[in-house]
């Protein structure tokens, strides 16, 4: 068998609204649960926005960047079902929300990176409903990067700020969701480096998908090293849903330009890193990231990359046709949140 190969990755779609400013959670929970119960009753869907859709918008006017902490004031977490409608669909919609459940969901992070604010680092999440997946079916969410963002507030029982989530937490919370609303098998089209040769492949979410927990020792207050050519000493910190909404954002920008070269990696190096010698303003690093030895770019690359902890992506795979072993990153794609009907099912019905 041929040495394994990595074909190109998929990228992960990564965005979210700003979440709403921090109030007294405890602070008169009756009324607030009674108006919102009201406003719902109020609710015609008929030509009109989602409230899901309003509430998004009118968070993202009302945020102030930078400011906002991980856990957030109360929302509703359950299926919002009330609506106006026949006694017959108010019972159908109770017996529905009745069945809701939430699954307590261990972090990778194991929440040692958030001061104390996820104790345990545990969350609990329910599955999606189709009111989630209208909101991956709006492209805007999607091609701005809102749409898991606006999953995450809606479907995490906890109320947080899921744009301070690290990336890794963030990935893992996307798999086990998709798991828990779709099931863990994952149907995707792959094309062998070797033959050519296109064939689907089922990958099974839960077995093929490695997690690996925080270590103990690790201490996200301690993040520093010395780069191995210059010798520069330099610290930083992990990625948050909020750095890849930035890096989002700039890659649009560069985009409109045609003649500019691409720099959304030396940006986002330039972003995690706090300090090099000192020195922390992030264009001056960005400037000194592109004149460093290639060496110690590929070092801090692969550093910021690959936290000691998260989901291993990598999924291998057997060409049925030469049998030919490579792997390739776990495909995020359209299909992931709107899966194909397999050939097996269809065979049956």
């Amino acid at each position: 068998m041929s040495d394994p190969k990595k074909i190109n990755p998929n990228d992960l779609a990564k965005e979210v609204p700003p979440a709403p400013p921090s109030v007294n959670p405890m602070k008169n929970v009756e009324n607030v649960q009674k108006a919102m119960a009201e406003s719902e009753q109020r609710t015609q869907f008929e030509g009109q926005m989602p409230d899901a859709f309003k509430k998004a918008l009118a968070e993202q006017q009302a945020i102030d960047d930078g400011q906002t902490p991980m856990m957030q004031s109360p929302q509703p977490h359950a299926p919002s079902l009330r609506t106006t409608g026949s006694p017959q669909l108010e019972e159908l919609l109770a017996r529905v929300t009745s069945a809701v459940n939430f699954a307590e969901v261990e972090l990778p992070s194991r929440g040692i990176a958030y001061g104390g604010e996820v104790p345990d680092g545990v969350l609990h999440i329910r599955h999606m409903t189709g009111e989630e997946e209208q909101i991956l079916a709006t492209p805007k969410y999607v091609r701005t990067g809102q749409a898991v963002n606006m999953i995450f507030k809606r479907c995490i029982k906890e109320t947080l700020n899921p744009e301070l989530l690290l990336t890794a937490d963030r990935t893992y919370l996307l798999i086990f969701l998709r798991a828990m609303s779709y099931g863990q098998e994952y149907e995707v089209e792959i094309k062998c480096p070797e033959c050519t040769h296109q064939f689907q492949h089922q990958i099974d979410l839960d077995a093929d998908v490695a997690l690996e927990r925080c270590p103990d020792e690790f201490d996200p207050n301690t993040l520093h090293g010395v780069l191995p050519s210059s010798g520069l000493k330099f610290s930083y910190r992990l990625s948050t849903g909020r750095d890849e909404i930035a890096l989002q954002r700039h890659r649009e920008q560069a985009t409109k330009n045609a003649d500019q070269t691409d720099d959304t990696l030396t940006f986002r190096t330039a972003q995690l890193l706090e300090d090099v010698e000192g020195m922390t303003d992030k264009h001056d690093l960005q400037t000194l990231i592109k004149k460093l030895p290639i060496n110690d770019v590929s070092y801090l690359r692969n550093l910021l990359n690959n936290p000691p902890f998260g989901v291993d992506t990598q999924i291998g795979i057997a060409c049925p046709m030469c049998w030919a072993e490579f792997k390739i990153d776990l495909p995020m794609e359209a299909n992931f949140f709107f899966p194909r009907r397999s050939e097996t099912n269809k065979e049956m019905s």
